[in-house]
C-alpha cells in the first residue's frame, strides 16, 4: 500500500518523517496525476516551504535519469512555489481587487517594526504597543477585534497603501480577505489548485491555514499535504504541530492520514534513539511506526562529555579530521557561541569549513538604501530607514538602549516627529516623506537638521567628488566611527561573497545552527550545547518544551551514518547568557534531559577528562 500512497484520494495528509522520501512521493503525486489520470497541468499547484524547495521539485520532475519521476516539460505544473510567492501572484495579477496600485513588498523586519511604532504614535499610542501587533501579523492569527494591537494595524495598513507597496506578511493576509471578497476570482484560484499538493505542512501558520482551506474548499479530493508534526519547529513565525494533528477534524469525514514509515536516510540506532527523546516529551504527537530502514546496521549514538567547551571542540576536530575526505559532516550549535572554539580548532587544522556568518555589518546596506532612495526621492519607505540611521547618529536623540524613564520619554518624543512625517502623506497634502520633510522642516530642530543633510546628500549626487559624498554619508549617518570599522566591513562582505559564490561551496563541512540545519542531511553530524538551560531552556513552559524536544529531533536526524551528541561540564557564561559559577566556584552545568532520555540500546556515553 506504501507504494501506491500518493494515488490516494484526497483530503490527505501523508505523515513522512525524516528521511523518508517525501519529496519523491510529491513528485510521484504529480507525475501519477499528469500521466494517468490525464490531469491537465493548469489544475495543479504545488506549495513548498522555500524557494530552494521549489527550484528541488522542478530538478526532480525533469530529471530524465528518474523515470518514476520524469514530466516533458511542456506537461510540467506551472505553479510550483512558496505560499508567499502564490499570494503574491494572485494580488498582482489581480491589482484592480486591491483598489490601490501596489509596487512594493516590504520585506525587511526593521523597516515593518518602525512603521508599526510610527503608525501607534500617529493614533496617540507609544511605540513599544506596536510589538503585538508586529506578532499577531508575523503569526498570522488575526482574530479583528476593537484592540490598540487592531487600531494600530489599520494604520499600519494605510501607511503601506499611501506607499502603494503591501508587507511580506499581506502576501497571504491581504490574498485571503481579497478571495473572500471576490467569488468569481476564488473560483479562479480554486481551479487552478484542482490539485493542491502543499509540502512542510508542520510549518504552516495560520493564516497560510486559511489560504490553503480557501483554495481547496472546491475540491477537497484534490488535496495532498505532507509534513510532520516531529518536525514542528516555527512556533515563533505560527508554525505550530495541530495543524497536522486536527487535519481530520479541519478537512471531514473523508480526511486520511497515512504514514511513510521506511528510513531512507537515518539508520536503526539514530531515529530510534531521537524518537526516544520526542515521544518522552510530546505527549501529543502522533504515534509512528515502527520503522523499517534501508540500513539497518550502523553505530550507536555516540555520547561525548567533555571537560569545556575548548576541549568538545578538539573531539570535534579529531571527528572530522576522520570523517574527511570520503564523508561529509554537519556540526550543530544552538547559536553562534557555540561555534567560536570549533571554527578555530578547524582554523588551526586548515580544515575549510562553512560557518553561519555573522552579520557583516550595517554601513554598506545603510548606503544601499539611501542609493535607492537618492536615486528615487519619492521612495518614502527607503527615506524612512535612512531617517531612522541618521536619528540613532544624532547625539540629540537618546539610544534604543537608554533605561531611565526620563530619557526613554525623550527618545519617545523625539520619534514622534519622524512619525508625524507620514500624517500630510496620508491627509495626501503631500505626494511622499520627503515632500512632508520639506513642508514642515522648520517644526523642530530635528527635522530642520534631517532636511538639511539629506538636501546636501541629494546636492552632491551628481558632483564628480566622492570623497565629499562619502564624507557627508558618514556624518549624517554614522554607518562607520572609524577607519578600521570601514576596512573591517568591506572585509566581512567581502569574504561573505567568497562563502555564496560557487567556488567557495566546496566544502564537505558545514558548522550551522539547529533550526538552519531543517531539510539538510550529512554523513557525520555533530551537535553541541547539549546542557540544561540551554537545550533544553528551563523555564517551566511544556509546550517550549516539547518544542525543542521537536528542535533536537530534527537536528539528531540529520545524520546517515554517525551521530555525536556534546555536553560540556564547564562553559564560558557569555556563551550561555547565564551565570554558571554559583557557590564554591563549580559550574553549574548538567547535560541535557534530551540525552539521558535516549535508551541505553541505541547510545554509547563517552567521558573525557580534562
Amino acid at each position: 500500500m506504501s507504494d501506491e500512497i500518493h494515488k490516494a484520494r484526497g483530503p490527505v495528509l501523508l505523515l513522512a518523517g525524516p528521511g523518508t522520501g517525501k519529496t519523491s512521493r510529491l513528485g510521484k503525486r504529480i507525475k501519477y496525476l499528469i500521466d494517468e489520470k490525464g490531469t491537465s497541468s493548469e489544475e495543479i499547484t504545488v506549495i513548498t516551504f522555500t524557494a530552494a524547495a521549489a527550484k528541488n521539485m522542478r530538478d526532480r520532475i525533469s530529471d530524465e535519469a528518474r523515470p518514476e519521476l520524469y514530466i516533458e516539460p511542456r506537461q510540467q505544473p506551472k505553479n510550483i512555489c512558496t505560499m508567499h510567492s502564490l499570494g503574491f501572484r494572485i494580488l498582482q495579477d489581480e491589482l484592480a481587487a486591491l483598489k490601490f496600485n501596489c509596487e512594493s513588498v516590504v520585506t525587511s523586519p526593521e523597516l515593518q517594526r518602525l512603521l508599526c511604532e510610527d503608525s501607534a504614535q500617529i493614533i496617540g499610542l507609544t511605540r513599544n504597543q506596536a510589538e503585538e501587533t508586529t506578532t499577531c501579523r508575523r503569526l498570522g492569527n488575526c482574530k479583528r477585534k476593537e484592540q490598540d494591537k487592531c487600531a494600530i494595524c489599520r494604520e499600519y495598513k494605510r501607511l503601506l497603501r499611501a506607499c502603494s507597496a503591501i508587507d511580506y506578511d499581506d502576501q497571504i493576509l491581504l490574498t485571503c480577505s481579497v478571495l473572500r471578497r471576490n467569488d468569481d476570482l476564488l473560483e479562479k484560484y480554486q481551479a487552478q489548485c484542482r490539485h493542491l499538493l502543499v509540502d512542510e505542512y508542520q510549518d504552516i501558520n495560520g493564516a497560510q491555514f486559511d489560504l490553503i482551506r480557501l483554495l481547496s474548499q472546491r475540491h477537497p479530493d484534490g488535496l495532498f499535504v505532507v509534513g510532520d508534526d516531529d518536525q514542528s519547529i516555527y512556533s515563533w513565525r505560527g508554525g505550530s504541530p495541530e495543524f497536522i494533528r486536527r487535519f481530520k477534524e479541519d478537512f471531514g469525514d473523508t480526511a486520511k492520514v497515512k504514514a511513510l514509515e521506511e528510513s531512507f536516510r537515518c539508520h536503526y540506532h539514530i531515529l530510534e534513539g531521537a524518537t526516544c527523546v520526542i515521544s518522552s516529551f510530546d505527549d501529543s504527537r502522533f504515534k509512528k511506526g515502527p520503522f523499517s530502514y534501508k540500513v539497518t546496521n550502523g553505530p550507536k549514538i555516540q555520547v561525548h562529555s567533555t571537560a569545556s567547551d575548548k576541549k568538545e571542540a578538539m573531539i570535534v576536530r579529531s571527528i572530522i579530521k576522520s570523517t574527511l575526505p570520503s564523508r561529509d559532516a554537519l556540526i550543530l550549535v544552538p547559536h553562534r557561541g557555540f561555534a567560536a572554539a570549533v571554527c578555530k580548532a578547524l582554523l588551526q587544522a586548515r580544515i575549510p569549513f562553512t560557518a553561519p556568518p555573522a552579520l557583516p555589518g550595517e554601513g554598506l546596506p545603510t548606503i544601499a538604501t539611501l542609493g535607492r532612495w537618492l536615486r528615487n526621492p519619492n521612495d518614502g519607505l527607503c527615506l524612512r530607514l535612512c531617517l531612522q540611521a541618521f536619528i540613532d547618529n544624532n547625539p540629540a536623540v537618546p539610544s534604543s538602549r537608554v533605561r531611565t524613564p526620563k530619557k526613554k520619554q525623550e527618545r519617545e518624543i523625539l520619534l514622534k516627529e519622524i512619525s508625524e512625517l507620514w500624517k500630510p502623506v496620508l491627509s495626501e497634502q503631500a505626494n511622499d516623506l520627503w515632500a512632508s520633510l520639506v513642508q514642515i522642516k522648520n517644526k523642530s530642530r530635528l527635522l530642520k537638521e534631517a532636511h538639511e543633510a539629506f538636501t546636501n546628500l541629494l546636492a552632491l549626487l551628481p558632483e564628480e567628488n566622492a570623497s565629499a559624498f562619502i564624507s557627508s554619508v558618514i556624518d549624517a549617518l554614522g554607518v562607520w566611527k572609524t577607519p578600521t570599522a570601514i576596512l573591517d566591513e568591506a572585509n566581512a562582505w567581502g569574504a561573505l561573497f567568497e562563502q555564496a559564490s560557487p567556488q567557495g561551496q566546496g566544502d564537505s563541512v558545514r558548522i550551522m545552527t539547529l533550526q538552519g540545519a531543517k531539510g539538510l542531511e550529512a554523513r557525520v553530524v555533530c551537535v553541541l550545547g547539549l546542557e540544561e538551560g540551554t537545550l533544553p531552556r528551563d523555564d517551566g513552559d511544556s509546550n517550549r518544551l516539547a518544542e525543542e524536544a521537536r528542535l533536537f529531533y530534527v537536528s539528531a536526524t540529520r545524520a546517515v551514518d554517525e551521530l555525536h551528541l556534546f555536553h560540556a561540564r564547564k562553559r564560558s557564561g557569555s556563551i550561555v547568557f547565564r551565570n554558571l559559577y554559583k557557590g564554591a566556584g563549580v559550574p553549574d552545568l548538567i547535560p541535557s534531559r534530551f540525552i539521558t532520555n535516549i535508551a541505553k540500546a541505541h547510545k554509547e556515553d563517552r567521558f573525557h577528562p580534562a
